[in-house]
């Protein structure tokens, strides 16, 4: 049955079957991210076509990634699954999820089987989600039975123990899915009265992943790139105004990319984007400047075509700029050499954004109205977009002139007696 079957379309048929089983977005997502990565590997190798050789080829290039850190346990074990169900998928012509969840690792008794069952129904979880958090339960319920502590009398040092001792060395790589299953036994057991649980597990969280402040390129910087552009040529009057857009509007690439004639309001100098990422529309203030790139670039490069999008290729046939090639770090790349700017670790033509927020937040802009520009839906997403301003950040130092003191060391000595907070 696999003979010239389509990768792509068992990716799509893969995809469309895991949702109607009811697995949660969250990880919904992380299936998609896999798929891509898959059709990505597949697209290097030049086969668009399914083979058992192409799948296990792109499951050890993953483990490999993932023995040098490049990818996390977690990520692994999606791939796995992904390679495991699109070959099932392309040989039996359909899913049994049903034989995906293997339970007879963690093995338990009768009573802790029917426990299991009441707290997954009790929290009403389905489909994989309920596969994920069985296992992670019946682990747990095994651990204590091997230490002599029936299911049903979990205490709150043994949840500790758990935690602390058994998924370290056992669930490297799922430490947000075994917190889960945590909660959701502590909170079904203090909700029925079942143990001597005291200690309030929901608050148990685990620590956020360490988020990199890659630095924006700054206004100098931007300047000289964009000097070291040769807007004599088509190319230059494209990558011109390409750049130009990004810092003066925050767009992503893919906006950019796909950014039509008809987008663009050159009478009221704003630009309409249906956002690829979020697909939300977006209608943003496009200055003068960056209206005349985008008005030169037109007039004088772009071919005449019957294409809707602005940016089009100049070499070659007259086509859209592709996804696969132009995501427009090699421009960045290209223009960094020529003006001098300091090609840093991760920083690329996504720093645009980044300095477009950064420029604003130095300028004094409401975060909220920052976030709503970069069509964010909430304010947490603008956290890496933001570097930290020593500056701003010391409006935050308050000193206690007109702060009543009526207590305390300070009581009495009036306010001649501080300068800015500290006592003379």
């Amino acid at each position: 049955m696999e003979d010239q079957m389509s990768l792509g379309l068992l990716v799509q048929e893969l995809l469309s079957e895991i949702r109607k089983y009811g697995i949660k977005e969250i990880s919904m997502e992380q299936y998609e991210v896999v798929c891509r990565s898959l059709q990505k590997y597949a697209n290097r190798k030049g086969a668009d076509v399914y083979s058992k050789e192409l799948l296990d080829g792109f499951a050890e290039q993953e483990t490999r990634r993932c023995e040098s850190n490049e990818i996390c346990p977690e990520y692994l074990r999606f791939t796995r699954r992904v390679v495991r169900l699109i070959g099932m998928l392309a040989e039996t012509g359909k899913i049994d999820f049903g034989s995906v969840g293997c339970h007879r690792k963690y093995l338990v008794s009768e009573s802790a089987c029917q426990l299991i069952q009441d707290i997954l129904d009790h929290y009403g979880l389905c489909g994989e989600a309920r596969i994920e958090m069985e296992t992670v339960i019946r682990h747990l319920f095994s651990f204590a039975e091997k230490t002599g502590c029936p299911a049903y009398s979990v205490t709150d040092k043994l949840l500790m123990d758990f935690f602390t001792r058994e998924l370290p060395s056992t669930n490297k790589g799922s430490m947000g899915r075994s917190l889960r299953a945590i909660k959701y036994v502590s909170g079904y057991f203090r909700s029925r009265g079942i143990g001597s649980l005291s200690l309030d597990f929901s608050q148990l969280n685990a620590r956020g992943s360490h988020i990199r402040v890659i630095p924006p390129y700054s206004q100098a910087e931007i300047g000289r790139l964009l000097e070291a552009i040769d807007i004599s040529s088509p190319v230059g009057l494209r990558d011109y105004a390409v750049m130009l857009l990004a810092f003066d509007t925050g767009l992503r690439g893919v906006d950019i990319r796909t950014l039509c004639l008809q987008d663009i309001d050159w009478k009221g100098g704003r630009v309409f984007v249906n956002q690829d990422k979020t697909k939300e529309p977006l209608i943003l203030p496009l200055s003068g400047r960056a209206r005349n790139a985008i008005a030169d670039y037109i007039l004088k490069a772009r071919p005449e075509c019957s294409c809707r999008e602005v940016f089009l290729c100049v070499k070659g046939p007259v086509r859209p700029l592709s996804r696969r090639s132009y995501g427009f770090s090699g421009l960045m790349r290209k223009y960094s050499r020529a003006a001098g700017v300091a090609q840093l670790p991760k920083r690329s033509f996504h720093s645009l954004r980044r300095s477009f927020a950064t420029e604003l937040s130095s300028a004094g802009v409401p975060i909220e109205t920052i976030s709503q520009l970069l069509g964010h839906k909430r304010i947490e997403e603008d956290k890496p977009y933001l570097s930290y301003n020593r500056e701003q950040i010391s409006y935050c130092s308050l000193g206690f002139e007109g702060i009543p003191v009526k207590s305390g060391l300070y009581c009495g000595l009036g306010r001649a007696a501080y300068k800015g907070g500290v006592r003379e």
